[in-house]
């Protein structure tokens, strides 16, 4: 979503985050206790609530009554899957990984009519494997650790691939190309101990300039007045 201006992972922020000119947004998908996915990034309240509950011991009805900071709760897949069906792609960033999981997640998004919007990240060459052979239909986001982890992953159903701003060598960037992929950057300086998605105007402006098709940040005022820039010099 917004999270620089708006709660993470928030239908507010969502909302924000179209209204700014957004193309896509991205949320997090872990599991309650009670095998309910919601959209959380952390593996507990620490950060966000001061709680030490994590979200795979706790149900989901106790996760969904917890009150965050700026108003916001946790949500279910569901619930954000019914709001942002036919206004924008969404991007899930999957934190969870088995068979079960997997098959909540197919389930929730063809109930959802919402194959055709979802982009499906995954991190491993053997979860990108799981995905095919329960014939999932969503396209795929691959996700490795490491760039040269992304020559492992299967072609089928990948339409590109996640690289760290700190892991955007051109080298790297040459190999996805060559796979025929759309180039994606995560912001954020990891040796500087930045936040996911945080990012410069600056940082921002290079990368653009380097052609790379998506950036996932936390902040869509700077993509969208970068936007704007580009459009008002252009000839």
């Amino acid at each position: 979503g917004y999270s620089a201006r708006f709660p993470e992972n928030s239908l507010l922020g969502f909302e924000r985050a179209i209204e700014a000119g957004a193309h896509a947004v991205e949320t997090d998908i872990r599991r309650s206790a009670d095998g309910v996915l919601v959209c959380w990034h952390d593996p507990d309240l620490r950060r966000v609530a001061g709680l030490a509950r994590e979200i795979a011991r706790t149900p989901a009805a106790e996760l969904m009554g917890i009150a965050l900071p700026g108003g916001a709760r946790i949500h279910r897949l569901s619930e954000v899957l019914a709001f942002l069906r036919g206004r924008a792609p969404l991007m899930l960033d999957v934190k969870i990984d088995d068979d079960e999981g997997r098959a909540a997640i197919m389930r929730e998004v063809d109930g959802a009519a919402m194959s055709e919007q979802v982009i499906y990240g995954v991190r491993s060459a053997r979860h990108a494997q799981a995905l095919i052979a329960g014939a999932a239909r969503f396209a795929r986001l691959a996700m490795p650790a490491k760039p040269s982890a992304l020559d492992a992953f299967p072609q089928e159903g990948l339409i590109g691939a996640r690289l760290w701003e700190d892991q955007g060598e051109d080298a790297s960037i040459t190999a996805i190309r060559r796979r025929g992929l759309e180039v994606w950057v995560t912001a954020g300086v990891r040796s500087c101990s930045e936040a996911p998605g945080y990012i410069t105007a600056e940082r921002l402006a290079a990368l653009a300039r380097r052609g790379v098709d998506a950036v996932l940040l936390n902040d869509v005022g700077l993509a969208a007045a970068l936007g704007r820039r580009v459009t008002q010099e252009r000839p």
